[in-house]
């Protein structure tokens, strides 16, 4: 189901692409599970399409809206201020079974499920982004995503159990990026979160002895090891924020 989840999406990235000159009118980035391919070398599923662009005058979701993939609707369609959020879905046919397959466009503000979980999408998100190849169901796509830097700052301030796991790949394969202290201040209006997460939530769940298998399960490998767990733990105690 999950196979043929990521097949219908690859469709709808291609269309996406093709209808936005690869990614550049408008500036379409691709986070989420599918974004994290373009950083480490394992994949795991995800059961969406996650994609932010910066605000501008009037609303980049309302010319989306026009070029929506083949069969897709919308939804759910928010706009409030700085902030706005469109999901487009499309049901396809899995033996019996209806599967539900959902792309998500965030404008101005990448918005968690806490009020304070908020990281603005700003020129410099934008400017900083880089065009990687990417597989998704066996087929390379050239795709937007954010820098490393930020990528990684969007990662921390979500911190949920599948995005610490991903963080502790990213770390694994490029280390802790440069520039977080001043990065975090410039596109988190509470910049306190970031330490706040990282102290209460990742820290301590990758302390922990379970925590090896979960990330080796998540992303179907027996690479990683107990000392990569233990270095990567070393590697965030040593982080000043």
């Amino acid at each position: 189901m999950m196979r043929k989840r990521e097949e219908e999406l690859l469709k709808a990235v291609e269309q996406l692409s093709k209808k936005t000159n690869v990614f550049t009118n408008p500036k379409l980035i691709l986070i989420g599970g599918y974004g994290l391919r373009a950083y480490i070398p394992f994949s795991r599923y995800t059961r969406d399409c996650d994609f932010i662009v910066k605000k501008k005058n009037g609303w980049n979701l309302d010319h989306l809206k026009k070029i929506v993939p083949k069969n897709y609707s919308v939804e759910v369609e928010e706009k409030r201020g700085s902030y706005g959020f469109m999901r487009l879905i499309k049901f396809i046919k899995y033996d019996k079974i209806r599967v539900k397959v959902s792309l998500d466009f965030m404008e101005g503000e990448i918005r968690g499920r806490k009020p304070e979980e908020v990281v603005l999408i700003d020129e410099k998100m934008v400017e900083k982004s880089v065009l990687k190849t990417i597989q998704i169901a066996d087929k390379n796509i050239k795709v937007r995503v954010p820098s490393y830097l930020d990528y990684f700052i969007i990662k921390v301030v979500s911190s949920r159990p599948s995005d610490i796991r991903d963080i502790a790949s990213l770390i694994h394969a490029n280390g802790i990026p440069k520039g977080i202290k001043e990065r975090v201040k410039q596109i988190l209006p509470r910049p306190e979160i970031f330490k706040i997460k990282m102290e209460r939530k990742i820290i301590p769940e990758i302390s922990k002895n379970t925590f090896l298998d979960s990330w080796r399960g998540i992303f179907a490998t027996t690479k990683y090891t107990e000392k990569d767990r233990k270095n990567i733990i070393q590697q965030l105690q040593k982080l000043k924020l």
